[in-house]
């Protein structure tokens, strides 16, 4: 009898780990994917590199892009439900940001390929576990299974930022960092567990021992707890890592590690923060400021033109995560239409300046005229960085600025309040060093003639273009955008 009763305890366990596995299809066949790229790379390694390559994108983008037509009708019709016994759940917000992850990643891919880029095995696997790991985040409702998570989308970044040899000595920091941070994340979980005795956020068991814990020791666990989140959005103080690795990525890695885990991390905030019974606004505010200053200041002594992306992406992802202090609603819509928008301006310049070969600004001067189309591809993705019209950024900036005083106007915190004026402040100050470039562009003349773009094809500059239209039409027509979402 007792080994009935195991088998048919163990039948419902099972049972109970499998439910809701409808939920988590998209998620699976990424899984599947990288499992599927392992078997594959065995036949490989005596063929041709061009071979190789065809196959690798033949293999990522259509399990890519079935997961994403898979996770576009989960989001249209609204599916929620918990998958592994509570440790995933999948709700509006969930599928909304990893519908939007996921196109990231193919657009990323197709733009790869059409730029003819070589695609090792090793980027292949870093990719991939840079998605997975930012959709399971994203689902994420256990403190462990948000730790596997995030560990998963670091050691596809440790792979990515170690390939190029250039690369070595800024990888080794950014590895150190990054072991580092997850030491102290893990220990501010064992902390909150000891606190609340649960480690699902959902719990009320966790927002009742929260909220009767002691404030000095409740402060320290969380505050360990969040350095594991910060690190991934490259906020200030954990930003040292981010200028040294990013001037040595290629654009298809830059764009992706800038995008990709700071939209999941985003969401993650909005998830985390109306569960705890106790606000840190104030806090999260003093952060927010500092990595806003840290990123347009740096940037805007940078002559280097990926170290300038690279300090601005902190800006950026300090400016994403500002939807931390909006109404959970409000937040997802907030991080969807500017994360979308930020992700395709970011794809176009880091492009259009990897393309170029250009180390230095100088490097640009007299372009205007002799490329006239590269340059106004470049000036519009750098305009909608900025966030200005014609572009549709322009919108996604004005809507985290009003959002930000409603809620200061709701509230009356004085940290949002001086957020809110240091990121005006700030953004004022990105057209300075963002402008850069084009004054270089249209307003100096070279002495010698330039060697930049020489060779662009009509499919490239295809591309290019349909970028282009997508932040141009956005701000005429933003709720086409907004209601895919929804």
């Amino acid at each position: 009898m007792s080994s009935f009763a195991s088998i048919s305890t163990l039948t419902e366990r099972i049972q109970s780990i499998t439910a809701g596995l409808n939920y988590v299809i998209p998620e699976l066949i990424v899984a599947g994917s990288i499992l599927l790229s392992l078997f594959i790379e065995l036949f490989l390694h005596s063929k041709t590199e061009k071979f190789s390559t065809s196959w690798r994108y033949f293999t990522c983008q259509i399990p890519l892009l079935l997961a994403l037509s898979l996770s576009f009708q989960r989001s249209e019709l609204g599916l929620s439900g918990i998958f592994a016994a509570g440790l995933f759940e999948a709700n509006i917000g969930s599928n909304a940001i990893n519908t939007l992850i996921l196109g990231i990643g193919f657009l990323l891919i197709l733009m790869n390929q059409i730029h003819k880029k070589s695609f090792t095995f090793e980027e292949l696997i870093g990719f991939l576990s840079i998605l997975l790991g930012a959709l399971l985040s994203s689902m994420s409702t256990h403190a462990l299974n948000l730790f596997l998570s995030i560990e998963f989308m670091s050691m596809g970044t440790y792979v990515l930022v170690s390939l190029r040899k250039e690369a070595a000595r800024a990888s080794l920091p950014y590895v150190l960092f990054g072991l580092g941070s997850s030491a102290l994340f893990l220990y501010g979980i064992s902390l909150l567990y000891g606190l609340t005795g649960s480690l699902d956020f959902t719990s009320v068991d966790f927002s009742r021992g929260i909220s009767v814990a002691d404030p000095y020791l409740r402060g320290f666990a969380l505050g360990l707890f969040a350095v594991g989140l910060l690190f991934k959005m490259s906020w200030a103080p954990f930003h040292p890592w981010n200028p040294d690795v990013m001037e040595n990525l290629p654009a298809s890695w830059m764009t992706w590690i800038s995008t990709a885990p700071k939209i999941a991390i985003a969401f993650v905030g909005i998830r985390l923060l109306p569960i705890l019974p106790v606000s840190f606004a104030n806090e999260l505010a003093v952060l927010a400021v500092l990595t806003l200053l840290v990123g347009h200041l740096g940037a805007l002594g940078q002559n280097k033109t990926k170290r300038l992306l690279a300090y601005s992406s902190i800006a950026h992802g300090g400016f994403l995560a500002m939807a931390w202090f909006f109404q959970p609603a409000q937040a997802l819509d907030a991080i969807l239409f500017y994360g979308f928008l930020y992700s395709i301006a970011s794809l176009l310049v880091f492009y259009l300046i990897d393309e170029s070969g250009a180390d230095e600004v100088s490097a640009f001067a007299g372009l205007g005229s002799s490329k006239p189309l590269p340059a106004f591809f470049l000036l519009t993705g750098l305009v909608a960085l900025v966030g200005l019209p014609p572009a549709g950024t322009f919108l996604a900036k004005l809507t985290y600025f009003s959002l930000l005083w409603s809620n200061y106007e709701l509230n009356q915190t004085v940290g949002i309040l001086i957020l809110l004026i240091v990121a005006i402040f700030t953004t004022a100050i990105s057209l300075f060093y963002y402008l850069k470039i084009p004054f270089q562009l249209y307003f100096k003349k070279s002495l010698v003639k330039s060697s930049l773009w020489i060779e662009m094809r009509p499919l490239e500059i295809g591309s290019y273009g349909f970028l282009v239209a997508i932040l141009l039409l956005s701000i005429l027509f933003p709720t086409v955008l907004t209601n895919l979402w929804k």
